[in-house]
């Protein structure tokens, strides 16, 4: 027992320290570049970060099939024969997607302007990269080798620092370079990945009709797309942008959601080590941990916002160019907190409670509920300040709905919940109403306040998680 609680302990640290240094050269990469780069150039690599980011459609969802089929076991108990055909059909898969987007580009590069092709051309180079590398990642994350992954991360991370300070030192200013050095990044990424899973890589296979990789995309598929609903709700106002304003417009509202992309990434990788344990939890405990999951993922979020003052702090003395995001960046922040939870606890939840009909549902509710209050945003006011209020209100919308279906399902007592959305509106009147202060004395304001409200709010909740921490709870 106590070798497991080490652990997991360490589990834990490799995690939180991948995904500090994560946070850091996020930081250091997302203020420098923009300083380095010009508008135009900026503008042209965040369309590459713009549409890298749905690469993950393009594995179809057997990784997330495998994750659901299979998350519950360790290494040595997964089938190593059907693994590796499941190996060579992801790799084959990606060889394929990229050959019919490569078409795509060449057929339509005559409507596009040329610097856009080729950032169209490095998603292509890229997508292949980034699924397979995440198909074993996907691996480590599941069988609990989170500190051989971590070391991939903190490689990554190392690796995209390095980028940074290549351009910089060498003034390779064309964000064709900085997209050149960012595909070599994940090239490596990817084969020390492959590498670390080469019992699963080489030897003997199963034969395909075996392996039910149909059934694995169809139960994938629906979970895949669920997972995005967080990424196409953010990134459809970034699309509105970058298809309806000017290249000016979108450089800024870009930025603006590139501070924002800082949190998102460290929510992300906390929810992959999240499952695998809940997987495991006994399910007499599950309406337990959904309430003290939530509370405590809205006291993290909420402190999180924090960010924004040193954010701000850093475009005023720094990055004058791009002042007029910061209105963008305080909107988009209000986003943070309820990705959080939906992320973190309902999206969990959804798997271990095998509600992937329901999760999809959900996730195709907020999508269009997003679609629907951008569209309106624009063509009421043409203006993306009021776009990002209405990717501000989806996600209000989306996790209250998503709320209610658990309260629903586990008949968990509304009380608890009511405290929780108190607190959650309050700190976020709170943060709003000191969003125009000078950052130092608003970081250190809003610190105090939501320190106050945290403990107000979840004094037992902190004990009891500190009781679980420290094995006096189960």
């Amino acid at each position: 027992m106590e070798k497991v609680r080490k652990q997991n302990l360490i589990n834990v640290a490799m995690v939180v320290s991948s995904n500090v240094f994560t946070i850091l050269v996020a930081l250091f990469t997302g203020f420098i570049l923009p300083k380095k780069l010009s508008i135009p150039d900026y503008a042209y690599y965040r369309v590459y970060l713009l549409y890298i980011s749905y690469a993950g459609f393009f594995h179809f969802g057997i990784v997330n099939g495998i994750y659901l089929k299979y998350g519950n076991m360790d290494l040595a108990q997964i089938p190593k024969k059907i693994f590796r055909t499941y190996s060579l059909f992801m790799i084959l898969l990606q060889a394929a997607v990229a050959a019919v987007l490569s078409i795509a580009v060449f057929a339509g590069r005559g409507a596009i302007e040329p610097d856009k092709v080729m950032a169209f051309a490095f998603v292509v180079i890229n997508i292949p990269l980034i699924n397979i590398k995440w198909f074993y990642s996907s691996i480590n994350q599941f069988t609990k080798r989170f500190v051989i992954d971590s070391y991939v991360t903190y490689l990554q991370n190392a690796l995209n620092l390095a980028m940074v300070l290549i351009v910089v030192v060498f003034r390779l200013y064309d964000f064709q370079w900085v997209l050149a050095i960012i595909t070599i990044c994940n090239f490596v990424c990817m084969v020390i990945t492959m590498w670390q899973n080469k019992v699963i890589l080489r030897g003997k296979r199963e034969r395909l009709k075996e392996t039910g990789i149909p059934e694995l995309v169809r139960s994938g598929f629906f979970l895949m797309i669920s997972e995005f609903a967080g990424i196409i709700i953010l990134e459809i106002d970034s699309l509105f942008v970058d298809n309806l304003f000017t290249q000016t417009d979108f450089a800024m509202y870009s930025f603006a959601v590139s501070v924002i992309a800082v949190s998102f990434t460290a929510i992300n990788t906390v929810s992959n080590l999240v499952y695998p344990y809940l997987v495991r939890v006994q399910e007499k405990k599950y309406v337990e941990y959904y309430g003290l999951m939530s509370d405590m993922l809205a006291m993290v979020s909420m402190a999180s916002l924090l960010v924004f003052y040193a954010a701000k702090f850093i475009i005023f003395r720094w990055l004058g160019k791009f002042t007029p995001s910061l209105p963008i960046v305080a909107i988009l922040f209000g986003t943070v907190v309820f990705r959080a939870i939906i992320t973190l606890v309902c999206g969990n939840y959804f798997k271990v409670l095998k509600l992937i009909k329901e999760y999809t549902w959900n996730n195709i509710f907020a999508i269009v509920v997003s679609f629907l209050l951008n569209a309106a945003a624009y063509l009421l006011f043409h203006d993306y300040r009021y776009i990002a209020g209405a990717s501000l209100l989806s996600f209000v919308i989306w996790y209250l709905v998503t709320d209610g279906i658990f309260i629903r399902h586990m008949q968990i007592p509304v009380a608890g919940c009511l405290r929780r959305y108190g607190y959650i509106l309050a700190g976020l009147v709170v943060f709003y109403l000191l969003v125009n202060t000078d950052p130092i004395p608003g970081f250190f304001l809003y610190f105090a306040a939501v320190s106050v409200m945290s403990l107000l709010c979840f004094w037992q909740q902190i004990r009891k998680l500190l009781g679980i921490v420290k094995g006096r709870a189960a």
